[in-house]
């Protein structure tokens, strides 16, 4: 027997899964057998009954055990067990194959061979080798998500019995049908429903990780995974497709919502493509229907045009207060990943934004690593690590501000290189072990970004968002340096179409945009900012994100304005900090 080829187990009770039996004595649970089921549902492998005792007693047993949630579709009464074996397997949709009953009794055994011919059978001796053998299977459904699958598909199949046909009943369940478009996220469950699925497997094409992902990349192919919930829950994602020249590569779907008529659905959405069958499949698809019965309340219209497409997308926003504030205006949800300035204690952690410290995720050893974070007191462990190159994005935003006001140092006598932006009164030890080498130049920018086209996925687009460079009161060598950075950057734009920008100069253009600095804005401008990405999003992947209104605008002023205000008012100069000081030293004589 090979556990990896089981999908589910039926057990016998009496003198299989506990000792004794349950109508003459009282019954024990061998605790090996109870780490079993527990086990077996943890790998995602689920637990069935098939026994000959009365249900009330049977339940009540398996309650005081612990295990009665464990199991799905328990078939407990004194009918013979073959054909309620068949039954079984069929509500649960499964091949046979994939399922193994366990009997200490070898008349049931046979009799269960005789009506299903290809199920695998095996006395309880069998319960040492399936113990030895789950011990090298990953647990990798600790949530139990396919026995709550089951668990659903089971509550359906007991809804069903009070409808007249199996059509009333499926037009009742509210069938919602999406296909999301960005698979890649999800390629590990796709790959998974290629490699297990059957049944439903009308292509059969076992393939690699690594191919899926090449067939996801491919822009010849029109790829999609499908996800489908109703009254009774979420299946989750239950099939997928590859489409390319109008010839379906791979068409696949669990077994889950057999019998709803999904893969119908889909084929009829994609228009009936060419599609050759390999081997048996449990549906016959057609070129002609589409099931009324899904997305039913989205249109009237019978036709197959009715699937909701949920396209989505990842995007990386990557930088400090300029991405940071403006990320606040945009409705945020889990497609969106920051890497923003955050406080650790009493640092301010926001030099891991730099090119400098960006290319070090690819190039700097564990050792080299090790080596700053036991020289450079100002660096946060966790700002050495990240997903900018390997985390698969559409779309990096990324700040270009940070490069004209920040300094890099090198270590003497290597290629280690860190930025740092305090004095260096307190940190004696790293100036005597660092030396400046000064501000990004536009080369070595130009440079890093064209080092970032080469490492990161074909897909991903770099945004740059560009610093203001019109003079600014007391800032003009900032602008200048923004100006160099800007123009290397719009160089490279010209060229490159993976490379655009948000340029600050077309938003903050006038003194009332600025604050405290040429690199800080008023609400006004983090809005600008957040409408410009959000335009760049739809632009590059056709997701439409959402802004929250400009009320939120005045309000961030409004605050913003009162939190300057109180600033200014404790600054040591400022007079009223003088007239605090002032009570204060008298009331303390006092």
């Amino acid at each position: 027997m090979n556990l990896s080829s089981i999908k589910l187990i039926i057990w016998d009770l009496d003198e299989t899964l506990w000792k004794g039996t349950l109508s003459e004595e009282k019954v024990t649970l061998p605790e090996r057998n109870s780490n079993l089921v527990i086990n077996l549902t943890d790998v995602g492998i689920v637990n069935s009954i098939c026994s000959k005792n009365d249900p009330d007693a049977a339940f009540a047993q398996l309650a005081e055990f612990g295990l009665l949630d464990y199991f799905v579709f328990p078939s407990i009464n004194w009918d013979n067990k073959g054909q309620r074996l068949k039954a079984l397997i069929d509500k649960m949709a499964l091949r046979p194959v994939n399922v193994l009953f366990i009997d200490d009794n070898i008349f049931n055994l046979q009799e269960a061979k005789h009506y299903v011919p290809d199920l695998q059978i095996a006395g309880p001796e069998i319960l040492e080798e399936i113990e030895a053998q789950i011990n090298g299977i990953p647990q990798k459904d600790r949530d139990h998500k396919r026995l709550k699958q089951y668990k659903l598909l089971e509550e359906k199949n007991s809804a069903a019995k009070d409808y007249d046909s199996n059509e009333d009943f499926l037009f009742a369940s509210n069938i919602r049908v999406n296909i999301c478009e960005n698979c890649i996220p999800e390629k590990h469950r796709i790959h998974e429903l290629i490699q297990r699925s059957n049944q439903l497997n009308y292509t059969k094409k076992r393939i690699s990780l690594e191919q899926l992902e090449n067939v996801l990349q491919d822009a010849n192919y029109n790829c999609g995974y499908v996800t489908v919930r109703d009254n009774f829950g979420d299946y989750g994602i239950v099939g997928f497709y590859a489409l390319t020249n109008n010839r379906l590569e791979h068409f696949v779907f669990s077994c889950r919502t057999m019998g709803m008529m999904i893969e119908q659905y889909i084929y009829a959405y994609l228009g009936f493509p060419e599609l050759d069958v390999v081997g048996e499949v449990r549906t016959q698809l057609n070129r002609n229907d589409s099931p009324r019965w899904i997305n039913q309340n989205e249109s009237k219209k019978n036709t197959y045009n009715k699937v909701e497409i949920v396209k989505s997308c990842k995007i990386l926003l990557k930088g400090p207060c300029d991405l940071s504030h403006a990320q606040s205006y945009i409705h945020m949800d889990n497609s969106i990943v920051s890497e923003l300035t955050y406080m650790k204690g009493n640092l301010s952690i926001d030099t891991y934004n730099h090119s400098i410290h960006i290319k070090g995720l690819r190039e700097y050893t564990d050792e080299d690593n090790q080596q700053i974070v036991a020289d450079c007191p100002f660096v946060d462990p966790d700002m050495l690590h990240g997903s900018f190159f390997s985390g698969n994005y559409d779309i990096i935003f990324l700040s270009s501000l940070i490069e004209s006001v920040y300094p890099v140092y090198r270590k003497k006598g290597s290629d280690i290189r860190v930025v740092y932006h305090q004095s260096g009164n307190d940190e004696s030890c790293f100036f005597s072990e660092y030396e400046n080498e000064g501000l990004t130049t536009p080369e070595q920018y130009l440079d890093f970004l064209k080092y970032c086209l080469l490492w990161l996925p074909e897909k991903t687009v770099l945004c740059i968002i560009l610093g203001v460079s019109h003079p600014i009161k007391g800032f003009e060598e900032t602008a200048a340096r923004h100006k160099e950075i800007n123009n290397v950057v719009k160089s490279l734009a010209l060229s490159e179409k993976r490379i655009k920008f948000i340029d600050l100069d077309d938003i903050a253009n006038k003194q009332g945009d600025f604050t405290d600095h040429i690199n800080h804005f008023s609400a006004r401008v983090y809005y600008e900012i957040a409408h410009a990405m959000l335009l760049v999003i739809k632009e590059t992947t056709g997701v439409q994100m959402n802004s929250y209104g400009r009320g939120f605008v005045r309000v961030d002023n409004i605050l913003g304005g009162i939190k300057r205000g109180i600033k200014r008012f404790l600054s040591p100069e400022a007079k009223g900090y003088k007239a605090l000081s002032l009570i204060y030293r008298k009331l303390a004589r006092k």
